[in-house]
C-alpha cells in the first residue's frame, strides 16, 4: 500500500469524524435552544417595559394636552396655535392653514375680495376757449373698502372729490350708484354711500403692530378696469414721511404692486385684516416697487366721524380766505422778491377770525412764532391746532407789525 502521510491522515480523521458530528449537533441545539430562551425573556422585558413607560408618559402628557385645549398656546405672531388635528375654519374660507388666523395667499383673497369694490367716478371740467367756458366730462377710477353691511364704504378722497356723479360695482359684478358722505382731504380720506344690504364689509386690522418684512396683499381696481386684481409683496417701511398732493403724510411703504386706480383698495395681512387703505405710489420710471397706504389706526376717528357726522370733528377753523403775497420792504406785495406771506382776502361773518378783530388786508406773517409763507404751511399750521385751541397771530395792517389773539372754532363744512 502506497503510503501517503496526508491521505492516511485523512483516513484516520476520516474514522472518527461520525462521532463527532453527533456530538457537536447535540451542543448546537442546547447552545440554541439556550439563546433562544434568553432572546425571548429579553424581548418579554422589553415589551414589560416599554408598557409601563408608555403608561408613565400617558399619564404625565394627558394633562399638558388639556391644559393646550383649555388655552391655546401662544405662537410668536401673536396667533393662537390650532388646538386639533382638524383643518381650523374661518368663515368661509377654505381649510389648510396651519394657525388659527394665518392664511395662504390664496385664503386671504378669498376671504378679502368680496369686500373691495371697484369705483366709477364722473368729473366736469370747465376751460375756456377764446373767451367761451365750455364743459366736458371726465372720467376717473378708483376702490374702495367696504365698512359696513349697509353700503358705507371707503375710499380715497381725491377719488370722489368734486365727482358729478359715482358708481360701485361690488365684486359680484353687481352695480349700485353712490353718493357722498364726507372727506377730509387731510387724510385723503372719504366715504361713501350705496343702498345695499348683506355686504361683506372687511375687518379692521392693527396697523401699529406691523413690522417690516411682514407679507401683505393689496387687492384693487388698477387702471379701472381690472376689478379684483391681487397683488402680493411684504412692509417695506412704516411710518414713511411722503408729501401727496402737497400734504405731508405719515404712511405704510410696500413693494405689493400697486398701479393708478388702486387708490382707495385694501392692503391685507396676513389675517386677512385690512391694515392699510392704498393712496399713493411712486412714478418715477427709475423707480419700481414703491407703494403707499394710509394705516387704519392713523383714521380710525376720521373713518367714525365721517360715518356718523359726514365730517371730522375737533378741526380748527379760521374763518378767513387768503392769497399768496411776496412783500418788498415790507410795506408792498405782489412783487418777485422778499418776505413771502399771505393776506386776508375775506373774513367769515361770525367766524373767530371776526371776533379776533382780523380784517380783509391784513398780511398773516407768523402763528405762534412760526413763519406763514403760503397758503399750504397757513393750514398745515392751523391743522396744528384742535377747536377751542388759542394761538397768537402776527400780522401787517397798515405797515404796522401788530400780534392778535384767536381761539379757533371747530370746522363745520356747509356741504359734505
Amino acid at each position: 500500500m502506497e503510503y501517503n502521510g496526508y491521505n492516511g491522515y485523512r483516513g484516520y480523521n476520516a474514522s472518527y469524524e461520525p462521532k463527532r458530528k453527533k456530538q457537536g449537533v447535540g451542543a448546537a441545539v442546547l447552545i440554541a435552544c439556550t439563546a433562544m430562551a434568553v432572546v425571548i425573556g429579553l424581548f418579554a422585558g422589553v415589551l414589560l417595559m416599554n408598557s409601563t413607560i408608555r403608561k408613565e408618559r400617558a399619564a404625565e402628557v394627558k394633562p399638558a394636552v388639556t391644559a393646550a385645549a383649555e388655552e391655546p398656546a401662544q405662537m410668536p405672531s401673536g396667533e393662537t396655535a390650532a388646538a386639533t388635528s382638524e383643518p381650523a375654519q374661518a368663515g368661509s374660507v377654505s381649510t389648510g392653514f396651519a394657525y388659527e388666523g394665518q392664511y395662504t395667499r390664496a385664503q386671504i383673497v378669498e376671504l378679502c375680495a368680496p369686500s373691495v369694490v371697484g369705483i366709477d367716478a364722473v368729473f366736469e371740467t370747465t376751460v375756456s376757449y377764446w373767451g367761451r367756458p365750455q364743459t366736458y366730462e371726465q372720467q376717473g377710477s378708483g376702490s374702495g373698502v367696504i365698512l359696513t353691511a349697509d353700503g358705507y364704504i371707503a375710499t380715497c378722497a381725491h377719488v370722489v372729490d368734486g365727482a358729478k356723479s359715482i358708481t360701485v360695482t361690488l365684486n359680484d359684478d353687481v352695480s349700485y350708484p353712490a353718493t357722498l358722505v364726507g372727506s377730509d382731504a387731510r387724510n385723503d380720506l372719504a366715504i361713501i354711500k350705496i343702498e345695499a344690504t348683506d355686504l361683506v364689509p372687511t375687518v379692521l386690522g392693527d396697523s401699529d403692530m406691523l413690522t417690516v418684512g411682514e407679507d401683505v396683499i393689496a387687492i384693487g381696481n388698477p387702471l379701472g378696469e381690472l376689478r379684483g386684481t391681487a397683488t402680493g409683496g411684504i412692509i417695506s417701511a412704516v411710518k414713511r414721511s411722503i408729501t401727496v398732493e402737497g400734504t405731508d403724510m405719515q404712511l405704510i411703504q410696500t413693494d405689493a404692486a400697486i398701479s393708478p386706480g388702486n387708490s382707495g383698495g385694501g392692503l391685507f395681512n396676513a389675517s386677512g385684516k385690512l391694515i392699510g387703505i392704498v393712496n399713493a405710489k411712486v412714478s418715477d420710471s427709475n423707480a419700481e416697487g414703491l407703494g403707499f397706504a394710509i394705516p387704519v389706526n392713523s383714521v380710525v376717528k376720521e373713518i367714525n366721524d365721517l360715518l356718523n357726522f359726514g365730517y371730522v370733528t375737533g378741526r380748527a377753523y379760521l374763518g378767513v380766505y387768503t392769497q399768496n403775497v411776496t412783500l418788498t420792504n415790507d410795506f408792498g406785495f405782489f412783487s418777485y422778491g422778499g418776505t413771502r406771506c399771505v393776506q386776508i382776502t375775506d373774513v367769515v361773518k361770525g367766524g373767530p377770525a371776526e371776533a379776533a378783530g382780523l380784517k380783509a388786508g391784513d398780511l398773516i406773517l407768523e402763528i405762534d412764532g412760526k413763519t406763514v409763507s403760503s397758503n399750504d404751511v397757513l393750514s398745515d399750521l392751523i391743522a396744528s391746532y384742535n377747536a377751542g385751541d388759542s394761538a397768537t397771530l402776527t400780522v401787517r395792517r397798515d405797515g404796522n407789525r401788530t400780534e392778535i389773539r384767536v381761539t379757533f372754532a371747530e370746522y363745520v363744512p356747509t356741504e359734505p
